[in-house]
């Protein structure tokens, strides 16, 4: 199975990896929709042992509250998914792991009819040093769950790589 998508995710990823090798950064992960995907891609990089301290797939409001410390009031009313509770998530996984740099993905990769969730989205944020630098609503490409989690997964890293250059 290929996990990146395109050469610039690829490239993204490269980006990412040399800023937080270069200054001696360590990187973490908060994920629910994409269920560890892009952990899979940053523990793929050269040197990977060297700035990526780890990460957690919280997939639900319990796990969202056990792990991260989520208000789970906040979590259910969203089923999980929101700004907020993407901020939080990458704030919480910095202080969890003592990283400078945490990303975070929570969203929706297939429809869930019984909440009346019928639109796909998810939110991405990026935090640096205990500040939010951008949160973003993504929406998929994909056909399927699995290449639709892996449009979320590649879009958080372009969007972070971007940014990453301007800090």
């Amino acid at each position: 199975m290929e996990i990146f998508k395109d050469e610039a995710t690829k490239n993204a990823l490269g980006q990412l990896c040399d800023f937080c090798l270069d200054h001696n950064y360590k990187i973490t992960v908060a994920e629910s929709v994409t269920s560890g995907l892009v952990q899979l891609m940053l523990s793929s990089c050269p040197n990977a042992g060297f700035f990526f301290a780890g990460g957690l797939t919280v997939y639900s409001c319990m796990q969202k509250f056990k792990q991260l410390g989520i208000s789970n009031d906040m979590c259910q009313a969203s089923s999980g998914v929101s700004e907020k509770i993407s901020e939080s998530m990458a704030l919480q996984i910095c202080k969890k792991f003592r990283s400078e740099v945490g990303m975070s993905i929570t969203g929706f990769a297939s429809p869930m009819p019984e909440k009346g969730i019928k639109e796909l989205y998810a939110y991405a944020s990026f935090c640096f040093k205990d500040k939010i630098i951008f949160t973003e609503r993504l929406t998929p490409k994909g056909e399927t769950q699995l290449d639709i989690q892996l449009d979320y997964a590649s879009a958080l890293l372009r969007l972070s790589a971007e940014r990453i250059i301007q800090l």
